[in-house]
């Protein structure tokens, strides 16, 4: 038993609980039955059954059945209505942002073909005040949704899709610049991966970011030159300090986002504009913007923002037309 012990302390670490959780056939809701287990009932029924080094899912059910009396007098009575899983956990995974994630799963979608984690905490660059950006890809899911929860004391931000329902909402991503569901998948870390769904996705995804958004058409590319002309003539005329700010501030989202369009690369919101905007070697804009709120003057970020729109063909004013659509 002690080299057991030492086989689990080197696969698992010192730190983890163990539970036996039951879920009802024919779906994937939440369990409805958890028990702890010690780690002398796990030790002992670990024998029978492959566990891979894996302590985050165990199916019982690769228990060969002259087994399973074996088993059932460790853990007691199955219930033959009930598909049973052995599930680790390290006992201060709260501190981990990772295993809190793993544990979100094996509570809300242990069935789940593919999972993954993405945002900051995956690019390991995770602040106290940083969410958990999880994608899960299940089959029998109703719709598509997105939820909001807490975990642990971690803030999650829950993407739940069937590999078609992600397909569609990529499709149209893509269209709008901002993939990023291709960016969880193709950056995140790939937590679950039963049947190979989640490697392909990751590869499909990867590939298509690579491959770069959509040329942009000549309605969009003067659609976007004619309200960063808009915006770059309020600021010009602007004469109160705080109208200048806020004006400034909605001119950097606008040319930033012309200056990539111009490159052909994706856009993002927020934060993640600015990142693009330093992968794009557009630093310019956001120091010359950075001078105007210090207070030292307009005009470094309006000459930049000039320079944006010369890339894109120039101011658009004159002979702009836009035909309202169809209702």
């Amino acid at each position: 038993m002690a080299g057991d012990q030492d086989e689990v302390r080197h696969a698992y670490g010192d730190n983890i609980g163990w539970r036996l959780k039951g879920y009802a056939r024919r779906g994937s809701g939440p369990p409805v039955s958890v028990r702890e287990l010690s780690r002398e009932e796990f030790l002992q029924i670990r024998p029978f059954f492959d566990a891979e080094d894996n302590p985050w899912l165990v199916d019982l059910h690769q228990v060969v059945p002259e087994s399973r009396d074996d088993v059932e007098r460790v853990l007691g009575p199955l219930d033959p209505d009930q598909d049973y899983y052995v599930t680790g956990q390290p006992l201060d995974w709260d501190k981990d942002p990772v295993q809190a994630a793993r544990d979100v799963l094996d509570e809300r979608y242990p069935l789940a073909r593919a999972a993954f984690l993405g945002g900051s905490v995956a690019a390991g660059t995770y602040t106290a005040n940083s969410d958990l950006d999880m994608v899960v890809i299940v089959n029998d899911l109703p719709g598509a949704f997105r939820e909001t929860l807490e975990h642990r004391g971690w803030p999650v931000e829950l993407f739940c899709h069937t590999v078609e329902s992600f397909y569609d909402f990529v499709a149209r991503d893509t269209k709008d610049r901002r993939p990023p569901l291709l960016h969880m998948c193709a950056e995140g870390f790939l937590m679950l991966d039963a049947d190979g769904t989640g490697a392909r996705m990751r590869a499909e995804a990867r590939a298509l970011l690579d491959a770069g958004p959509p040329l942009a058409t000549v309605t969009e590319l003067e659609d976007r030159r004619y309200g960063t002309t808009d915006l770059l003539e309020d600021l010009l005329g602007a004469r109160d300090d705080d109208e200048r700010l806020f004006v400034a501030a909605r001119l950097l989202t606008c040319a930033g986002e012309l200056a990539l369009v111009v490159q052909n690369r994706w856009l993002g919101h927020g934060k993640w504009l600015l990142r693009r905007l330093r992968d794009a070697k557009e630093d310019e804009l956001v120091d010359s913007y950075r001078a105007l709120v210090r207070g030292e003057g307009a005009e470094r970020f309006i000459a930049v923002v000039e320079h944006v729109l010369a890339s894109a063909g120039g101011r658009m004013e004159v002979g702009y037309r836009r035909n309202a659509s169809q209702r």
